[in-house]
């Protein structure tokens, strides 16, 4: 038992690196890195396609959609659309994939801090904590 790694050595510390060597932390950052890096490649060049067509293309850019309106500004106001686009999709990944897979890597090296993680993302972490307790007297109060 004295070779097997402690959750916590006896001044409290979390085992980062046992967390960091842990597969299903591996898996979490694998997963990360293949939804963020082609989101990131893919803004980028939609933002610097808008930049090359401003400085290359004017009488493109400058023709009128709408009365006052440019494919200028309309290429501009798909880079506000772009950033809420990805920013809901990473919020639905994460809430669904990485705080699920957070959860577990955590669950192996410090149990108390995975409820707290667990409960965080929506899983089912009993009626004895807080967030068991809000759902069940929430739950009492839609029966009545």
């Amino acid at each position: 038992m004295a070779d097997q790694p402690t959750q916590r050595d006896p001044g409290g510390e979390i085992d980062w690196r046992g967390i960091e060597a842990s597969s299903e932390f591996q898996e979490l950052v694998r997963r990360k890195r293949s939804f963020v890096l082609p989101g990131t490649l893919f803004f980028l060049a939609w933002y610097m396609g808008f930049i090359l067509l401003t400085a290359y293309a004017e009488d493109f850019m400058a023709r009128r959609v709408y009365e006052g309106l440019t494919v200028g500004y309309c290429l501009a106001l798909t880079q506000f659309l772009m950033v809420l686009v990805l920013g809901i999709l990473y919020l639905r990944k994460s809430a669904n994939v990485f705080d699920p897979l957070a959860a577990r890597a955590i669950q192996r090296h410090d149990p108390h801090t995975a409820r707290f993680a667990r409960a965080r993302a929506g899983e089912d972490v009993g009626d004895d904590t807080a967030v068991g307790s809000r759902r069940a007297t929430g739950e009492q109060e839609r029966a009545r």
